[in-house]
């Protein structure tokens, strides 16, 4: 005998929702459906566009193109390159590790081994 369920069960009662169906979408050889759709879309509102781009492009309301930056670019860079490189010393970690301890204080975070020959590569 099954132990006593103190419970009562109930009949789950489906909902049914009547409702019809979507009209289905026709597509015609050569219809530009594209831009009929966007056309009419609530998308191209302009004026929303324009209050989305004020609010967030910091109260611009005049859209200009983007350029792109590297047609313009021709190879040269106006940064001289750095004449001193950052100077750093070398530490010996109790872990067995070299670090690189840079001139301001901090270290690096790359674990280097020294080499027989004295030279330092990094630990892989």
């Amino acid at each position: 005998m099954p132990p006593f369920w103190p419970f009562k069960r109930t009949k789950k009662n489906e909902d049914v929702i009547d409702e019809t169906p979507p009209a289905p979408i026709v597509y015609r050889k050569g219809e530009d459906v594209h831009t009929e759709k966007h056309s009419t879309s609530q998308e191209r509102d302009e004026s929303a566009y324009k209050d989305a781009l004020a609010l967030f492009g910091g109260g611009e309301t005049t859209v200009v193109a983007s350029t792109n930056v590297a047609d313009a670019y021709d190879g040269v860079s106006n940064e001289s390159p750095e004449e001193n490189p950052p100077s750093f010393e070398w530490v010996h970690h109790s872990d067995g590790y070299h670090y690189k301890k840079l001139s301001d204080g901090q270290f690096e975070p790359t674990a280097y081994v020294k080499n027989a020959d004295g030279s330092y590569s990094e630990y892989a």
